[in-house]
């Protein structure tokens, strides 16, 4: 799932965003419509972090935002710049991955009872990672504000037009109890064949018998997720 980066026509400005989908074209094509200036394919970021992805631009370039253009569009000083900008990401995307891979190994191995003194890097970090936790303790506190704002303007509707949806969903909840009291005999028979209900082996070789008995006696659960406009491209 990328962050892609687009550009009007030979212009300097460029515009950043983020899809769930493979096909950057057909994003492409979608904002392509009432617009103008042809929008060209200048980069494309690969990450997992999407959301880290489009937020770092979105810090880094506050004062680079078109006028009138949306909070996507920048205006770059030069070609370069841009290019200079997404290296950036990466960069910092290369030291993660590497930094996430070294934890990865010394988690698998013991732990001495030797404690190390901090140096000035260390308090430095540390002193930077207490900002973030403290940062992230009132953003999410803000976030959770505003969405219920958002949800209570929605109210019974489905949505707001091009801001969010609110949509109740029901899903099917499989029930053993239901299908034990239901089928008692088919219960106990599947149930002396696999010592349990839900497991890969039984749905493995049984996949028709599996999804019928599962979509069969299930309970109706019912939830409704706030999706915001960028969580629909």
């Amino acid at each position: 799932m990328p962050v892609y980066i687009f550009r009007e026509g030979t212009s300097n400005i460029f515009k950043i965003g983020l899809t769930r989908s493979e096909d950057v074209n057909s994003r492409r094509a979608q904002l392509q419509t009432g617009n103008s200036v042809r929008l060209i394919p200048f980069d494309c970021i690969d990450t997992e972090h999407l959301s880290a992805c489009e937020a770092f631009f979105h810090r880094l370039l506050p004062t680079r935002r078109v006028p009138g253009g949306g909070r996507d569009f920048f205006r770059m000083d030069s070609e370069e710049h841009m290019r200079a900008t997404i290296e950036q990401f990466r960069e910092m995307n290369e030291r993660l991955q590497n930094a996430r891979s070294n934890v990865q190994e010394l988690s698998k191995s013991e732990s001495t009872t030797t404690l190390l003194s901090p140096t000035r890097e260390d308090e430095a970090l540390f002193a930077r990672l207490l900002e973030i936790r403290q940062e992230q303790e009132y953003l999410h506190f803000e976030r959770e504000l505003i969405e219920c704002q958002l949800k209570s303007r929605i109210g019974r509707a489905a949505g707001i037009k091009g801001i969010a949806t609110w949509k109740s969903q029901v899903s099917r909840m499989y029930s053993e109890e239901i299908f034990r009291n239901a089928d008692p005999e088919r219960y106990q028979e599947v149930l002396e064949r696999y010592y349990c209900l839900d497991v890969k082996t039984w749905k493995a070789q049984r996949p028709d018998e599996y999804s019928e008995i599962q979509k069969t006696y299930y309970v109706p659960r019912i939830s409704r997720p706030l999706k915001l406009r960028g969580d629909l491209s």
